[in-house]
């Protein structure tokens, strides 16, 4: 176990209620992190240079989350697995989403609110062409539980979206 000594103790205090907040924050944490990262990159590296640096990050990251799910909670090479993994990771933990089957194959992820993207354009820097980042993260997540799972974008930016909807990826294990 990575915790150490001082933390171990302090968590093992915690309510469930606390624990749950404290990965709330954990994730927030996370986020944030990455939010000022890819700031930071737009800035000193250009926008194209910080999503390339993105997609390698996020798809990596989220092949090591998943791997470690994977792991921990026995998770097996089906559709409620790769539900499963991505609903426990932070990859979607920066907003509120939406995750249904569609039929034994099939489900689908729809990002309602992105906090990220929000944030942007608040900010007046636009929306972030998220659409490769996005594709790496599912790809990595999914096919770390099953590599014969195949994911499409239905809509991502830089795609043209309805207010409410940020994006949206399709899984289907092939037969």
């Amino acid at each position: 176990m990575a915790l150490n000594t001082a933390q171990a103790e302090i968590l093992s205090r915690l309510s469930r209620e606390q624990l749950l907040e404290f990965i709330d924050v954990l994730q927030k944490n996370w986020w944030n992190l990455q939010n000022n990262w890819m700031a930071y990159m737009s800035r000193e590296y250009r926008e194209e240079a910080a999503l390339r640096g993105d997609s390698h990050c996020f798809g990596a990251n989220a092949k090591v989350q998943v791997h470690r799910f994977k792991r921990m909670f026995a998770l097996k090479d089906d559709l409620p697995s790769v539900m499963d993994a991505l609903a426990l990771s932070t990859i979607f933990a920066n907003g509120e989403y939406e995750m249904w089957k569609i039929d034994p194959t099939r489900f689908r992820l729809r990002v309602t609110n992105c906090l990220q993207q929000v944030r942007r354009v608040e900010d007046g820097l636009g929306e972030l062409a998220c659409k490769p980042a996005g594709m790496a993260i599912c790809e990595a997540a999914a096919s770390t539980i099953n590599p014969a799972t195949r994911v499409t974008c239905v809509v991502c930016p830089p795609d043209a979206h309805p207010a409410g909807l940020w994006c949206e990826w399709e899984f289907e294990l092939a037969r």
